[in-house]
């Protein structure tokens, strides 16, 4: 999963909040216009849609894999992500903080002890590019939690 984030790393795309992520075959995360997020980049490098048919996202928000509905999975039982201390995050895992007070929530992959790859418009504003390899603070920051995607089934649903 990281190695495959890693292709998508200064590759051009535009952050675009809703977009990307909804072909997890192709060779990147974004759409026609080089648009995605965060979510779509996150799903897209699991290898799965972003619109999804999982009973359980559908149930909680129509089928979205989004921030809310990850930190929602990894602290249930449900068993698509599972919560880990933040300490024994591996590469591969995810740091995400949900929606709140009227604030997008944030996903990204961890590539490190101490870095993170993950699509943000901060990342697009500050280099020109939204997909970037970076350190960890601002997840740190927002009190991310760690999760641990516990399967993806055959169907490329989450």
């Amino acid at each position: 999963m990281v190695e495959r984030a890693r292709t998508a790393v200064a590759g051009g795309c535009i952050y675009k909040l809703g977009k990307g992520g909804f072909r997890p075959t192709n060779l990147a995360p974004w759409d026609k216009q080089m648009q995605c997020d965060c979510s779509g980049f996150v799903s897209w490098a699991l290898g799965v849609s972003r619109k999804t048919d999982n009973p359980w996202y559908v149930a909680y928000n129509g089928g979205w894999f989004e921030t809310s509905a990850i930190v929602r999975d990894a602290l249930s039982t449900y068993g698509v992500f599972t919560e880990v201390a933040r300490y024994d995050a591996l590469p591969g895992d995810v740091l995400v903080w949900g929606d709140s007070g009227g604030a997008q929530g944030h996903v990204g992959i961890v590539s490190g002890p101490t870095t993170i790859i993950h699509c943000s418009k901060g990342n697009y504003t500050t280099t020109g590019d939204a997909i970037r390899e970076t350190a960890t603070t601002i997840f740190d920051s927002h009190k991310a939690i760690a999760a641990r995607c516990a399967w993806v089934d055959a169907k490329d649903t989450v």
